[in-house]
């Protein structure tokens, strides 16, 4: 990562470097050009009007050297009927100019230019008179100096360019170090992690501002494990006091049928009590299978339309006997379809149904409704019955209403129905009101 961030550091330094130096390389070239330019079309004018103020021709070289640099700078003046006057120790070539354009009012736009010998010539010809004689006056300058400024600039430029990119090659590790050391930190501290100290969340006021999110995140993940190694390890308890009850109960029965000599209808009645802990044993295990098969989305749905009320009436049927021992009875309030899997919903539906049959009061009315909600479908199982002291732990594996071990089954029933209820994308929920027990089913559009 160090190495990334400064092979990334370095190309950006590259590329600001190189664009700061050529932006400024071009325009400190259009300046001095522009300079260069004005003053010699300044210089033409300025000639131009000592010749009708009178001045000599020959006496304009010595005005000439002290306003132009006779290094790079050229004055020809050309008369018909008098001797030209020419300086020029540049040593370019005057007959290269003989093809100026004569004009009146020279501009920046009609400077001629041309190369030579890889250095600018900047030239311009202006029509003049001198003691009502007309002359020309050429004026022209070499960009010797100019060019010299602009390749020192260049060369400086790049010299700079290179040491930044140096010192930042060197100096980017070691900042990027020192700026990672919050993470080696945190990361040591992640490393370290054990269930133990999942409790403990990371100080977040010691991270760099960049690394506060992060910490967040860390601390949530924390506190997610530490409730999902709470209810594992409370899992654990339940499932061994669970499988500890029937186990216990077969070593007893078996060690008092061997006690001594038994009929065989004793046997026979022995291992027929065996035989119902043993099943019961087999539905606890494939109840904790199906749950940890559900929380990891492990089961394949098959949803079809599925008709609640025809669902719910095969399931009043089903536990008809067991409700008319309390004289309880059903009203149902059942339309529309679903889409649901069949055999779970059964058994959803079976789970709630018998619960309300088990725990209602004798003589008692037991509601089951459907209905439409913001593309729902509600279904609603409702009985009467006393307030549970702990509402929130319902849907707990091996919870019972009573939060003891003494009413039978083995507390799966709901944790399964909120399993089944997530596999469809749906919830369950469960609310006290008027001295009702509220099961909530809702199943996607």
């Amino acid at each position: 990562m160090t190495l990334r961030l400064t092979l990334s550091f370095v190309l950006v330094m590259a590329l600001a470097c190189t664009g700061v130096s050529w932006t400024l390389y071009r325009a400190l070239s259009h300046e001095l050009t522009w300079r260069d330019d004005i003053t010699l079309v300044n210089r033409a004018e300025q000639i131009r009007q000592l010749l009708l103020d009178g001045a000599k021709a020959e006496n304009l070289p010595l005005y000439f050297n002290r306003m132009m640099d006779t290094r790079q700078d050229i004055l020809l003046i050309h008369s018909p009927d008098a001797r030209s006057i020419s300086v020029n120790h540049t040593g370019v070539d005057p007959s290269l100019l003989d093809a100026l354009p004569s004009l009146n009012k020279p501009d920046l736009e009609t400077i001629a230019k041309r190369d030579i010998a890889g250095t600018q010539l900047s030239a311009v010809r202006i029509a003049a008179l001198s003691y009502d004689q007309p002359v020309t006056i050429t004026v022209a300058r070499l960009s010797s100096e100019r060019q010299y400024m602009l390749e020192q600039y260049r060369d400086n430029s790049i010299m700079i360019c290179i040491i930044a990119i140096l010192l930042c090659s060197a100096l980017s590790p070691l900042l990027i170090r020192n700026g990672l050391k919050a993470i080696h930190a945190l990361s040591r501290l992640t490393a370290n992690i054990d269930s133990r100290g999942l409790s403990q969340p990371l100080d977040e006021k010691t991270l760099p501002i960049e690394l506060k999110p992060l910490g967040s995140a860390l601390n949530i993940m924390r506190q997610k494990l530490d409730d999902d190694f709470t209810r594992l390890n409370q899992f654990a308890d339940d499932l061994a006091h669970e499988l500890r009850t029937p186990v216990n109960i077969l070593l007893g029965h078996n060690q008092v049928v061997l006690n001594k000599e038994r009929t065989i209808d004793e046997y026979q009645q022995a291992l027929a009590n065996n035989i119902e802990e043993l099943e019961g044993l087999s539905r606890l295990t494939e109840n904790i299978l199906f749950l940890a098969r559900a929380e990891h989305n492990n089961i394949l749905l098959k949803k079809e339309a599925v008709s609640p009320a025809e669902a719910i009436g095969n399931l009043i049927d089903f536990l008809e006997y067991e409700a008319d021992e309390k004289n309880i009875t059903f009203a149902t309030a059942c339309e529309g379809t679903l889409q649901a899997d069949r055999i779970l919903l059964q058994r959803v539906l079976l789970n709630l149904l018998s619960n309300a049959v088990r725990y209602s009061p004798e003589n008692a009315l037991i509601h089951i409704n459907t209905w439409m909600k913001n593309g729902e479908t509600v279904v609603e199982v409702i009985n009467p019955g006393a307030e549970l002291e702990a509402p929130d732990k319902l849907f707990n594996r091996f919870w019972r209403g009573d939060n003891a071990r003494h009413s039978s089954g083995y507390g799966l029933g709901l944790s399964m129905v909120k399993a089944i209820m997530e596999l469809h994308g749906g919830s369950a929920d469960y609310r006290f009101a008027d001295g009702e027990h509220i099961f909530s089913l809702r199943f996607p559009a």
